[in-house]
């Protein structure tokens, strides 16, 4: 059975944070979790942009979402400002962001989404934690190995792993957000549930060959989703659910 944090369980420091106004909402996050990159997205407001601009094409008010990788909490916020926040659940891996998370959506009176810190794994992972690579700048925080190797000062932690399989059964979600840094690798093994209408992910060429992306497609398409153009950005890309010929 999925948890979700009660508020205020984990403390953040209560100094003054920088703060981000960003399409309306309010962003403080820890400097020491930031790098001049994240700084200057974030003043420039392009922070989480394709995401954005496809969550503003896509939700609707009836949608159950799952947001796989939810950083800062800013995506959720422009989901949950579109549909009945107590149907978004949020997953971050990043122990360190949830308290930033969670203070975030309070600022912005979006108190209602269940936050989880969990990572999410294939159905045949077998351990109940898993290995979490966090480097100083949130942002590039990985499950990946690759990411561990790339930074002296990157810290691996154990978190705890909650299965895809699980997360679709018992949320039941119309639309996934994903955006795990190179997590998706092994998510895409098995069909997808029909009542998942729409995928939002961010892919990583990076961090995995082209097999990894062909099978993601692949595996799309077999479940009933194919490419959406209408909001795909960049890495950022749309599957939608074809629908039904009458």
């Amino acid at each position: 059975m999925l948890v979700g944090l009660q508020r205020n369980n984990i403390a953040i420091n209560e100094v003054k944070l920088p703060k981000y106004l960003i399409d309306s909402f309010i962003l403080r996050i820890p400097d020491h979790l930031m790098n001049d990159n994240i700084r200057r997205s974030m003043q420039g407001g392009r922070y989480e942009g394709h995401e954005t601009h496809a969550v503003k094409k896509h939700i609707e008010e009836q949608d159950r979402v799952l947001e796989l990788g939810a950083g800062t909490g800013y995506v959720a916020m422009q989901i949950a400002c579109r549909i009945d926040a107590g149907n978004l659940l949020a997953i971050e891996a990043n122990p360190k962001m949830i308290p930033v998370i969670e203070k975030n959506l309070t600022a912005n009176a979006l108190e209602d989404v269940t936050v989880v810190n969990a990572a999410v794994v294939p159905d045949d992972f077998s351990e109940d934690q898993i290995t979490f690579h966090i480097t100083a700048a949130f942002w590039a925080s990985s499950l990946n190995p690759t990411i561990a190797k790339k930074w002296k000062s990157t810290k691996s932690v154990k978190v705890p792993a909650i299965k895809i399989g699980t997360l679709f059964q018992e949320h039941k979600p119309t639309v996934v957000i994903m955006d795990i840094e190179g997590g998706e690798e092994g998510l895409f093994d098995s069909l997808w549930p029909e009542h998942i209408r729409l995928l939002v992910i961010e892919l990583h060429p990076t961090l995995y060959p082209d097999r990894v992306i062909k099978q993601i497609f692949d595996q799309m398409s077999a479940s009933g989703l194919t490419y959406c153009p209408i909001g795909s950005r960049g890495q950022v890309v749309v599957f939608k659910r074809v629908a039904d010929e009458v």
